[in-house]
């Protein structure tokens, strides 16, 4: 949501001492932009019908410009399609007399901007009182989608009449493209506005502290090298302090970050007020757009985050080796060591030998009705950017850093311990995962838990696009089940069991188990992310049946876990040829 009201453009600038020499300033919300997408849910479908929009400036932000004159509005158009009438104008309120309007005829109505003057300046004397609506309207011919919005909620941004009927207020779906058009010599010099404020989503209370970031942009015709802020914790007294020294010429827009250690004593649900309260060079000529709020919860603690990358591919895709080796480049990083996991599905563009059922499910993701393809990645099941679903297909390794970077910073509320033992009996695997939780309701849907049993290092059979040594890793072998398992919770904590066949042609070694929890929404599948994930290799497995093992191979030597040699074992844990085994 956009917290701002002024974007500020220089139309003339000369250089003066480090600042700009500024003659106009726009008021508005779209910061600059207009939208040429059509957007027909805000438009009329009848004919021979004028169409209006505005949005609501409060008085602040007007008597901010005093002493200077609004002399021409910006109105945005998506098409200009059977206008062939344009005015703008100024209001107190939407339905009362113009203080001021200007027009301009069907020749020069343009798709995008239109630039109109005012057919008298309106002087602005700092003594407003009510705020000011500044709108526009067109006449349409026949029917028509020229309301130029943006789909970025903001209040007061967004009023819409049609015809004789009533004003609607939509600013809860957009904000409309207009701004005014502000001349003079008395444009504000120092004025900053706190766009927005981004505190985590939740405040660990082990660890005492939280970083907040911010963006702030100068409306101020003068450069400011820096602002102090007030930060406040609601239900907390004590006010928080903190500088930032951050040059901003005129119109800049830049990021900043402050660290606060708020006395917060109890858990649940909280809000963080940031204010800039002063400049380096002095007071803010308007404090009505330096307060930004952002809300948290507080929880006990958390924990450590591991991300799981999933990888559509087959070997009839002749990409997917370029992709596979963007994901294999980052797990060979150090930073991501232990950190990020990857499982691969068989699917997506034809199918292999290497494919099982859960991979074609899993094409869900895709979005239903939509078409597959590969190669494609989901990382942790994360919808981004409002797309309708979670996949994609990755440009570069660096790309996917940032994604996972982005999903390392987000708080773990879940964790997820692996245990494994080896029935040689029955040539299975019985799977133990255990945890607990921080927060009870940290997914919307109850959490589920999957567990893929995959392997590395198989040597390809026919992969396109890649050169004879090419090898496959974390292909998907087993699965739990498809869509993973409901947990059953004993207060904060769970343990699952499952347990996986072994084929004889399983590569023990490369053998690794994955296991994720996840938020699952079979109706939405932009609604299943994940929110942790854990893994166990093969060579930490114990093994049942140590005395077959023994019997087979007399040269065998066994050592407890002290690593003394053991003779004749009894029931315990063992390590048998370097491997942690179980005698029962």
């Amino acid at each position: 949501m956009r917290k701002h009201l002024f974007l500020l453009l220089a139309l003339l600038a000369v250089s003066t001492a480090g600042n700009a020499q500024v003659s106009c300033l726009n008021i508005g919300y779209c910061d600059g932009q207009v939208s040429k997408t059509v957007h027909k849910e805000f438009c009329s479908n009848d004919k021979d019908v004028w169409v209006s929009g505005a949005i609501w400036l409060p008085a602040s932000d007007i008597n901010v410009c005093a002493g200077n004159e609004l002399k021409a509005i910006r109105a945005g158009l998506a098409q200009k399609i059977s206008i062939d009438t344009m005015c703008v104008w100024v209001r107190e309120s939407l339905e009362g007399n113009n203080l001021a309007e200007g027009g301009i005829p069907k020749a020069d109505i343009q798709k995008g901007w239109n630039e109109i003057a005012l057919n008298s300046p309106l002087a602005l004397d700092g003594t407003n009182t009510t705020g000011l609506y500044i709108g526009y309207a067109y006449h349409q011919t026949s029917v028509n989608q020229g309301l130029s919005v943006l789909l970025e909620p903001t209040p007061n941004a967004l009023f819409v009449k049609h015809g004789d009927g009533e004003w609607a207020d939509r600013s809860d779906e957009g904000l409309l493209c207009v701004e005014g058009l502000v001349y003079g010599d008395n444009l504000p010099k120092f004025n900053l506005r706190l766009a927005s404020i981004d505190a985590p989503d939740f405040f660990i209370l082990d660890k005492g502290k939280m970083t907040v970031s911010g963006v702030v942009k100068n409306l101020g015709v003068e450069t400011v090298t820096g602002f102090d802020l007030e930060i406040k914790v609601d239900g907390i007294d004590e006010v928080y302090t903190a500088h930032i020294d951050s040059v901003l010429a005129f119109q800049d827009v830049k990021p900043f970050v402050f660290e606060v250690a708020p006395a917060i004593q109890q858990m649940g649900s909280g809000r963080i007020t940031a204010t800039i309260v002063k400049l380096n060079e002095g007071d803010d000529l308007n404090m009505a757009d330096n307060s930004a709020s952002d809300e948290f919860e507080t929880v006990e603690h958390d924990y450590s985050r591991v991300v799981l990358i999933e990888e559509f591919t087959t070997e009839e895709c002749v990409n997917c080796p370029r992709v596979a080796g963007y994901i294999h480049e980052l797990l060979d990083d150090e930073a991501y060591k232990d950190v990020v996991l990857a499982v691969c599905h068989h699917a997506g563009y034809y199918t292999d030998w290497l494919t099982v059922p859960c991979a074609s499910d899993y094409l869900w993701y895709y979005n239903e009705g939509g078409s597959t393809y590969a190669p494609a990645i989901m990382i942790d099941r994360w919808t981004r950017n409002n797309a309708n679903t979670p996949v994609f297909n990755p440009t570069s390794v660096d790309q996917i850093k940032s994604l996972v970077n982005t999903r390392l910073a987000k708080t773990a509320l879940v964790s997820v311990k692996i245990d494994a033992e080896v029935i040689e009996e029955t040539s299975q695997v019985k799977v133990t995962v255990t945890g607990n939780r921080s927060k009870e309701d940290f997914t919307v849907n109850p959490a589920r838990i999957t567990v893929f049993l995959v392997e590395n290092n198989l040597a390809q059979r026919h992969q396109a696009g890649a050169t004879a040594d090419f090898m496959h890793h974390h292909a998907t072998r087993k699965v739990n089940s498809t869509w993973g398992d409901v947990l059953e919770w004993n207060g904060n904590d769970y343990t699952y069991e499952c347990t996986l066949d072994l084929r004889a042609d399983y590569v023990r070694e490369n053998l690794q188990l994955i296991a994720m929890i996840y938020d699952y929404d079979s109706a939405d599948a932009t609604k299943n992310e994940v929110a942790n994930a854990g893994t166990l290799y093969y060579a930490d497995f114990t093994t049942t049946g140590i005395s077959d093992i023994v019997s087979d191979n007399t040269e065998t030597t066994i050592y407890d876990l002290c690593g003394r040699r053991v003779v004749n074992p009894q029931k315990g844990i063992y390590v048998v040829g370097g491997k942690k085994m179980v005698m029962k």
